[in-house]
């Protein structure tokens, strides 16, 4: 496939669209799905500013992803299940689990790509909405399956820049293995 300026901008236009669409979906899905436990939850894990940092540091290190904690948390704002001050100290804490995620990759090499459930949770929710028995399963699948178009969205998005950026990269740098061209003239 030629890699021109249209088929670049198609892809990211197409994984974008997945992006948002997962964002809507998982947003609505919660929304409808959301019980009072679901918020009960939320607002004990995020009751003070540490609490919040905490469970951010916590979830992003499970789940080794701050990217799927990040659009998790704007989910749950988005669906009034929690507020935007927690929810940023949670984003915070998102950030410093991304640190110590690198440290644990780092010390015992254990990485877990999220972006591989992005098609079994796709279908999972697929399957949920569309066998769901009662409302509350129908939407857990919407949102399961807004997660997974999120996650494809992004894997997408990343595929799409990550080869043009590595590409760009040989371009600009020069054969000399300095950044710039002038630096090896005399």
């Amino acid at each position: 496939m030629a890699d021109g300026l249209p088929t670049i901008a198609a892809q990211a236009a197409g994984a974008l669209g997945l992006f948002l669409l997962g964002m809507g979906l998982m947003s609505e899905g919660l929304r409808q799905a959301a019980g009072p436990a679901l918020r009960q939850l939320l607002c004990a894990a995020t009751r003070t500013r540490a609490q919040a940092l905490g469970s951010g540091i916590l979830v992003t290190a499970l789940v080794q992803s701050s990217s799927a904690v990040t659009v998790a948390t704007i989910g749950f704002v988005n669906a009034g299940l929690l507020a935007l001050g927690p929810a940023l100290w949670a984003l915070f804490g998102a950030n410093v689990g991304t640190t110590m995620t690198g440290w644990i990759v780092a010390t015992i090499g254990l990485k877990f790509k999220i972006e591989a459930l992005a098609m079994p949770l796709i279908g999972l929710g697929a399957l949920l909405r569309l066998s769901g028995q009662d409302q509350r399963a129908s939407a857990f699948g919407t949102a399961l399956a807004g997660f997974g178009l999120l996650f494809l969205g992004i894997a997408l998005l990343q595929q799409t820049f990550g080869r043009r950026w590595k590409r760009w990269r040989s371009w600009t740098r020069p054969s000399t293995g300095s950044w710039s061209a002038c630096a090896d003239r005399p």
